[in-house]
């Protein structure tokens, strides 16, 4: 009977643990239920994201906002969205020294991407590879139509698209004629760790273009102490001459002029004294 009655507290002590052990899985599964339907929709949003081409752009839009705030750079006065350029309507507008503008349209060209990704053959891929070169050719030269050179109203000769994928960017970069026909329409391509680059080269010529002006504004003000300085010199030498002129007026007063006094009083006092002397 102690024998049985000792297995059974042991079995009722595991009983307990596995009881515990089955509440703290069912709790992990909840969990894993709620985190698995967060995910889902997370998902199911971004999917729904990609698919729709106006919040793809949004979502590119963003991205190159974000490398703008990591600059400093701020809106209406370094760059503005959307700004109208002759009838079209640029995605970002940069603006540079000495009046210049720098135009970027941002592209998220991902559905052709996406077949390339999950193609099961290599037939597969190089056909959606192929449309996937037609697509990018297709925003370029809509881009070229637009009016976003045109250095005569003080715009770069030169602008800018803006994949806002890396990856994506990296397949563009590898297709030589999509970067000869980009060179052939002044269009530089960029990704997120290219326009990186660019921003921090612009941000680095605002900043040199401001010392210089800073510099300039020293120097008219140094031109214009020199200026200062000159003629303060050559009145202090008027000045230094009148004083020499008139300290030698001075001193002829003191001398020349005292000597020739004193030679009419000396002979003043000698014939004072020779009339005391006469007798008569």
């Amino acid at each position: 009977k102690t024998a049985i009655e000792k297995q059974l507290t042991l079995l009722n002590g595991e009983l307990d643990k596995l009881k515990t052990n089955t509440t703290e899985l069912k709790t992990n599964l909840q969990l894993s239920k709620e985190q698995l339907t967060g995910l889902t929709e997370t998902t199911n949003h971004l999917n729904s994201v990609l698919s729709n081409n106006q919040q793809r752009g949004q979502w590119g839009e963003r991205q190159a906002e974000d490398l703008l705030q990591h600059f400093d750079f701020q809106e209406g006065v370094n760059y503005n969205k959307q700004t109208s350029e002759g009838g079209d309507r640029p995605d970002f507008t940069f603006y540079l020294p000495k009046g210049k503008r720098l135009n970027m349209d941002v592209k998220f060209p991902i559905r052709a991407y996406q077949s390339y990704l999950e193609a099961d053959s290599k037939t597969e891929q190089e056909s959606h590879l192929k449309q996937f070169n037609s697509d990018i050719k297709t925003h370029l030269k809509a881009i070229a139509k637009r009016k976003y050179i045109n250095p005569a109203d003080d715009t770069l000769d030169y602008c800018m698209m803006f994949i806002s994928n890396e990856g994506i960017f990296q397949i563009v970069n590898q297709q030589q004629e999509l970067l000869d026909l980009a060179k052939d329409l002044s269009i530089v391509i960029c990704g997120p760790t290219s326009l990186f680059a660019i921003l921090s080269l612009i941000r680095q010529s605002i900043s040199s273009f401001q010392i210089e002006e800073r510099a300039k504004v020293i120097q008219k003000d140094l031109v214009k102490f020199q200026d200062e300085w000159e003629k303060y010199k050559d009145k202090m030498a008027n000045v230094q001459t009148k004083m020499d002129q008139a300290n030698q007026a001075l001193e002829e007063a003191q001398g020349t002029r005292t000597r020739a006094l004193e030679r009419p009083l000396k002979k003043i006092i000698s014939h004072e004294f020779n009339d005391k002397e006469d007798p008569s």
